[in-house]
């Protein structure tokens, strides 16, 4: 008697007296039907979700012009600008991935570009790549609405992007080319400390002796620390500029690759 295979239903193999299992339901993924993430049809954007609140905004980001849709990027020469448009199912280049870190109070962030510098507004607006600590100039306030968001430079101006490309901190009211769309792709449930919070409850030295390791020689793999007394920093932590004044102590640090 032949049999026909393919007609045959394949089972798992069960014992007696084996006890039936419940399935367990996976849980959804940031964007899949149901997430409370925004859901995006686009091969592009597949990965890169509109951040909603501020609790989102950290780790690896994209700001994209909603005027436009193309990034935010970078270039080594402290250029920003906005990037080409290109295909759908074309992703974010390596320069324009940022990292969104807590600012000095809740609604402000701090902008990193992959150069390890921070954004910063200059005196007229313009906004560059090249600052290693962050300050005032270096904070963006950020505001929330329906499917973007606006960014507020430290000259009470808000995030423009120019019809040349530029882009700068230089209008006084929002329009369409003040919104940005803010991207992440990481984890919507997580806890946000303010930079503020965390140097509060921080050793001033042992942050100082971090941020050092950052940029110093080690010809002879020596660590070099300021002598000077921990109370300036303890004073610039009140005060709210703790990273500046650590900028100014290692530039006075000879064995500093950058500021020799």
């Amino acid at each position: 008697m032949s049999l026909n295979y393919d007609t045959v239903k394949s089972s798992k193999l069960k014992f007696k007296g084996e006890k039936k299992r419940k399935k367990r339901k996976r849980q959804e993924e940031p964007g899949e039907a149901g997430s409370t993430w925004e859901e995006d049809p686009t091969a592009r954007h597949r990965v890169w979700w509109i951040v909603r609140d501020i609790l989102d905004v950290k780790g690896s980001v994209l700001l994209e012009a909603k005027v436009t849709t193309a990034y935010v990027m970078a270039t080594e020469d402290a250029t920003v600008a906005l990037g080409d448009i290109r295909e759908q199912h074309e992703g974010p280049q390596n320069a324009e991935i940022f990292t969104a870190l807590p600012g000095s109070a809740a609604d402000k962030v701090a902008i990193k570009t992959g150069y390890d510098k921070f954004l910063s507004v200059a005196l007229d607006g313009s906004i560059s790549g090249r600052s290693e600590a962050i300050g005032v100039r270096e904070e963006f306030q950020i505001s929330f609405h329906d499917g973007y968001q606006v960014l507020q430079g430290c000259n009470g101006r808000y995030f423009t992007f120019n019809k040349d490309g530029t882009i700068g901190c230089t209008s006084e009211s929002v329009k369409e080319n003040n919104k940005v769309v803010v991207r992440t792709r990481g984890d919507k449930e997580r806890k946000v400390e303010t930079l503020a919070e965390k140097e509060k409850k921080g050793n001033v030295r042992e942050y100082e002796t971090n941020y050092v390791k950052m940029f110093q020689k080690f010809q002879d793999k020596k660590l070099k620390i300021s002598k000077n007394s921990v109370k300036d920093l303890k004073t610039a932590r009140k005060e709210g500029r703790f990273h500046e004044e650590m900028l100014d102590r290692r530039e006075k640090m000879k064995s500093d690759r950058y500021c020799m």
